[in-house]
């Protein structure tokens, strides 16, 4: 299964996704959204990624199939197909240097 099967945004989309897989009452969800909102596109790598909030509960599938065993759960996504986890401190430089290096690096076998 694809992002597009179930996410509409990223339909047409040629470049790069972050999906935070989570839930509204997950604290770990809430603080991912906090510090992603403050990065900037240079920290994350440059242009052509957006991210996306998805509801776990409503992406169940999703959460299956790419084995999201813990939320939050970020994938990236590229030209809408899963592309590869991304695990890390929820903190600004953290995240942020861990996001750089997925998206320079080789597909996740796993997803």
């Amino acid at each position: 299964m694809d992002g597009r099967d179930v996410l509409p945004e990223l339909d047409g989309w040629a470049g790069d996704a972050l999906l935070i897989l989570g839930t509204a009452t997950c604290g770990a969800c809430r603080r991912a959204r906090q510090v992603l909102s403050v990065l900037s596109v240079e920290q994350l790598g440059g242009p052509n990624l957006r991210v996306i909030d998805v509801d776990a509960v409503h992406a169940m599938g999703l959460v299956h199939d790419w084995e999201i065993d813990h939320l939050p759960g970020l994938v990236l996504v590229r030209d809408g197909e899963p592309w590869a986890k991304v695990s890390a401190r929820l903190e600004p430089g953290v995240l942020a240097a861990a996001i750089r290096a997925v998206r320079r690096g080789a597909a996740d076998p796993d997803l």
